[in-house]
């Protein structure tokens, strides 16, 4: 019977591999001719129909529990759910779960089929090819090397000089959910960190430098998207990477390096004033989310979608969206599921791992850097509830559940229990104290 499951599997997590490279290469922008096929859900439900063994193996309390970051993930949408129960909005709530339940069947597919380390590598291989494919298209297009039709770059407000004068930036967009410059940077920079750590493959040979050219479109790409957050998040990964590689002493030097460079840059990137007219709509739109918080939605939230209709706009901060739009429970368990995420990548530090793949174990530090980028990109953008922010999600849970078992003495890096919920609870608490105070400082 096992080898039968895992022969089942395997068609599973090829399908798997074709539905992420969708997400990067939109098959319908790219060929006209597949413009309206269903694509990405044909290819998802073939998948789901091939995984349901391993969806059955782990459903269950005895394996969720020992693994927060699933939990949490999971209880998102009992979380969204409660937002609109709350308000006895019964249409909003059917069609939210939907919503969001397609993105819960994406990542509980990540997790089961992304289940041994030569699968790890594949699937990091896929995201990383398919997104370097992606930007690579958009840098072309961007600086008229070759017209790709199906990419349509911004011209932005930049300024007004002192006779009145409106002036505007182009900035570089992506190919379909990317297409907004900063979620472009946001995949820019985690493409950059998963093509540094094929760099460092040593095992590749001098075939690995092949990376150095990906990774100078990357920045490229990385500058003319002109986003600031996606500066900031660059930064924030390669202190993470610093920290893990060198210590703190390393992050801090590369932090004042940062900094140096961005006073030489100049430009819109390098311009981090909150008083500006970007930097002041944000801070603006994060206080309607706050006020609107000052009821009694301050516990399951103003309800899913809700955010445009209390501020006109969403918050272009993913933590303060869920926060306002699902109540401090909701919020809590977005959090929760990065908190958790870095709370076992930290713990795995303090074992030791003989059984594992050391392809596998040189992944960890590069997952922190990829969920500090991300985590710092949302810090300015809405992306609590898209497939991609929980494909990363799903690339942790999957690799910690990996390092947990192969371990010297196997155990879960983390269970879900009572002193776990009081940390969690605490650190949110903090976050959202913060992320108040913050707005109050500078609205």
């Amino acid at each position: 019977m096992a080898k039968v499951g895992t022969r089942v599997q395997e068609p599973a997590f090829l399908l798997l591999l074709a539905v992420t490279a969708t997400l990067f290469l939109r098959p319908a922008e790219l060929f006209q001719a597949l413009d309206g096929l269903p694509i990405y859900e044909a290819l998802i439900g073939g998948c789901l129909l091939f995984s349901i063994p391993a969806l059955q193996a782990r459903c269950s309390w005895k394996t969720l529990k020992f693994q927060p970051v699933i939990l949490c993930v999971l209880a998102l949408l009992l979380a969204i759910g409660l937002s609109h129960a709350s308000h006895a909005y019964i249409g909003g709530l059917v069609e939210a779960a939907t919503s969001f339940g397609k993105v819960l069947v994406y990542f509980a597919l990540l997790v089961v089929n992304l289940n041994s380390p030569p699968r790890l590598r594949a699937f990091l291989l896929t995201v990383t090819t398919c997104s370097v494919i992606a930007i690579t298209m958009c840098v072309v297009d961007f600086h008229g090397l070759i017209d790709f039709q199906c990419v349509e770059h911004l011209a932005d407000f930049d300024s007004v000089d002192d006779e009145g004068e409106v002036s505007h930036i182009l900035r570089m967009r992506g190919l379909g959910i990317f297409q907004d410059p900063n979620d472009l940077a946001m995949l820019i920079v985690a493409a950059g960190v998963l093509s540094t750590y094929f760099l460092m493959d040593k095992s590749q040979g001098i075939l690995r430098f092949a990376w150095i050219i990906p990774i100078i479109t990357l920045w490229i790409g990385l500058f003319d998207t002109r986003s600031r957050g996606g500066l900031l998040a660059a930064g924030a990964a390669m202190m993470t990477l610093a920290v893990f590689w060198g210590g703190f002493k390393m992050a801090i030097l590369c932090g004042v390096l940062g900094v140096c460079a961005l006073a030489v840059m100049g430009g819109r990137q390098a311009n981090l004033d909150l008083n500006d007219s970007t930097g002041g709509e944000r801070v603006q739109l994060w206080r309607d989310g706050f006020d609107a918080l000052k009821s009694s939605d301050i516990l399951f939230g103003i309800g899913y979608g809700g955010y445009p209709d209390v501020a006109g706009l969403v918050a272009h901060n993913s933590f303060i969206h869920a926060y306002v739009e699902l109540g401090i429970f909701g919020g809590t368990l977005f959090f929760g599921a990065f908190f958790f995420a870095f709370v076992q990548l930290y713990q795995m530090g303090f074992r030791s791992y003989p059984n594992f793949d050391r392809e596998a174990l040189r992944f960890r530090p590069y997952l922190g850097a990829l969920l500090a980028g991300w985590c710092t990109s949302m810090l300015s953008l809405s992306r609590c509830y898209v497939v991609p922010t929980y494909m990363v999600l799903g690339l942790a849970a999957a690799y910690l559940h990996m390092a947990a078992r192969s371990s010297a003495r196997p155990a879960p890096l983390a269970t879900w229990n009572m002193p776990q919920a009081l940390r969690l609870t605490f650190a949110s608490g903090a976050l959202f104290v913060g992320l108040y105070l913050f707005t109050v400082m500078f609205a």
